[in-house]
């Protein structure tokens, strides 16, 4: 098993992953687009498993300065492990990678938001010491 950056190669397995976890509503070009966008973003931080050449894994999250905030924040906008390779560890090894990177770059904080009926997340992100802070409140726009 190998965590690494995401790289342009990745797109298709990391498209896979995410339209998995957001119910096959991805537009492929417009992720297209924004997947390499990102990779040119200094604020950008995606990261995969690797295992036999198939990414197994995938995390994406962003650094964001608020301003009543002295450090960074990194956000983590997506996590997911193939359904067929769960409870083996992955998204523990990709979250403590992505913690790390966030004590390299002096963040204060990870956040993240998980669905709200998701409680098999919940545990996942409590038993690797996140606390529940917030309700995300949200308006769909026309």
């Amino acid at each position: 098993m190998v965590i690494r950056n995401l790289e342009l190669k990745d797109l298709e397995g990391v498209f896979n992953l995410l339209n998995e976890l957001y119910e096959n509503k991805i537009q492929y070009d417009i992720f297209t687009n924004k997947y390499k966008d990102n990779l040119n973003d200094s604020n950008f931080y995606g990261i995969v498993a690797e295992e036999n050449s198939e990414i197994v894994g995938v995390l994406i999250s962003r650094l964001i300065n608020r301003l009543v905030k002295s450090k960074k924040i990194l956000f983590i906008d997506d996590l997911i492990v193939n359904k067929n390779c769960r409870s083996n560890g992955i998204g523990k090894m990709l979250l403590k990678n992505s913690i790390g990177y966030a004590v390299e770059k002096d963040c204060e904080t990870v956040e993240l938001t998980s669905y709200i009926n998701n409680e098999k997340s919940h545990r996942f992100y409590e038993n690797n010491g996140f606390e529940k802070k917030h309700y995300k409140f949200k308006k769909q726009l026309d």
